[in-house]
């Protein structure tokens, strides 16, 4: 690194400057079936520089790729050709983060407490272990197990690093129903590994592709209540955290203002709360430090169904003219309501688990899509059922949701893992 400080600190072309260096370990493994094919292990270092150049009050920006074998003159010789791209690439003026006395919060993980071969082996036998349904099995898995640390710095003084563990699992279940074989892709992923809920949730896998094999077409019509599970949810929030962005008032492109009364003055459902956080246990996407270096704070977006503030990238709010940029929080925490399953079980509903394809947008209200595997509820049991689609009014919607006590956590998400919306329409 010595050589590239070196030829950033002599350039004297440019204005500011910002390095991003990620170092990752990786240990893999694949499966045929339950046979381990092959393992591997990887140590890659990835070194991405930014230039930036100020022309007449305006700020243009350039990126590049930095690699081990480079001198100090390679490395000048790459900076001046960046410095040609960034004149055509003029923007308004903007800082760069400063220092900050914020702590940094390490993410914990139990992924660090064992070397990783040793860890990578037993999330292979608890995936196997849900390997036991007549007439299904996995036909493929693939295993990723990552140390990451990154650091940032700047020439404003900013100097942060943080690490993290990820692991990323792709498995295809499948299940043989007579002559029809159903086949589904599933991709699991977490920071922390729970040998029990990773072995629940193949199973679960294995148990959807089964009842896709045997589900019928909805035998009823009409509007129903609908229960949204999983990304969905993810999906159906994160519309109302997306239109808070700095980028999307920058654009002119929002809905709702701080301020803004979501659920409006009369919410016949849960009441929305919403925190956006950097660390939440469990959640892939957690990280103290954003991609420009901001020490993340935790932000309040929606309390009581009312909008707080606006968030976002450091440079979009220093447009706006926010004191204090919140930078990229990558966890929305959205809290649980009271309800479960069970309550919702006294009259039919849908239940909706695998769509083709989620859209929620807030400017037309738009909330729906084609739903490839859902659950009809009669008043007694469940139905698996497919061929059908789903249409609400998003912005209605979050008048009248209700949110389950059950949790659960996602890559970016931790909130609610059921939520129930009355009266949506069946296509």
């Amino acid at each position: 690194m010595e050589a590239l400080f070196n030829a950033l600190k002599k350039a004297p072309s440019i204005a500011a400057w910002k390095v991003n260096i990620e170092a990752r370990k990786s240990c893999e493994l694949f499966y045929v079936q339950t046979k381990v094919e092959t393992n591997r292990a990887t140590d890659t270092i990835d070194t991405h520089v930014t230039i930036y150049i100020d022309v007449d009050g305006k700020r243009g920006q350039s990126s590049f790729a930095v690699y081990p074998y480079m001198d100090e003159a390679e490395i000048s010789k790459l900076i001046e050709e960046n410095v040609f791209a960034a004149k055509f690439t003029l923007n308004r003026f903007f800082e760069l983060p400063s220092p900050s006395d914020a702590p940094i919060h390490q993410v914990e993980s139990n992924l660090s407490k064992r070397p990783f071969k040793e860890i990578i082996g037993e999330i292979g036998n608890a995936i196997m272990a849900a390997n036991h349904l007549e007439n299904g099995s996995l036909s493929a898995t693939e295993i990723f197990l990552y140390q990451i640390d990154t650091r940032i710095v700047n020439s404003n003084g900013v100097d942060v690093a943080s690490r993290r563990y990820e692991c990323h699992i792709e498995t295809i279940p499948n299940f043989a129903n007579g002559e029809e074989e159903v086949e589904l892709y599933q991709a699991i992923s977490f920071g922390s590994f729970d040998p029990k809920e990773l072995t629940a949730k193949v199973a679960e896998a294995l148990t959807l592709c089964k009842d896709r094999s045997a589900a019928q077409k909805l035998p009823v019509a009409g509007p129903l209540p609908v229960i949204l599970e999983g990304e969905e949810i993810e999906e159906f929030f994160g519309a109302f955290v997306d239109d808070l962005r700095y980028e999307t008032a920058f654009s002119k492109a929002n809905v709702y203002e701080p301020g803004s009364n979501i659920q409006g003055e009369a919410p016949t459902g849960d009441v929305l709360n919403i925190t956006l956080k950097p660390v939440v246990e469990g959640a892939l996407a957690s990280s103290s430090v954003d991609g420009d270096g901001v020490i993340l704070p935790e932000v309040k977006l929606i309390e009581n169904g009312v909008a707080k503030c606006r968030h976002g990238s450091f440079q979009v709010g220093y447009y706006l003219g926010e004191a204090h940029p919140t930078g990229r929080i990558p966890v929305v925490e959205v809290a649980p309501g009271t309800k479960s399953l069970e309550d919702w079980r006294k009259a039919p509903y849908l239940r909706c688990v695998k769509f083709s394809g989620i859209q929620v947008d807030l400017h037309s209200g738009m909330l729906g899509g084609e739903v490839r595997l859902g659950y009809y509820f009669d008043g007694e049991k469940e139905i698996p059922v497919t061929g059908f689609s789903i249409q609400a009014d998003a912005r209605q919607a979050i008048t009248c949701f209700q949110a389950s006590k059950q949790t659960m956590v996602r890559d970016r998400y931790f909130g609610p893992k059921y939520i129930y919306i009355p009266d949506v329409k069946i296509a």
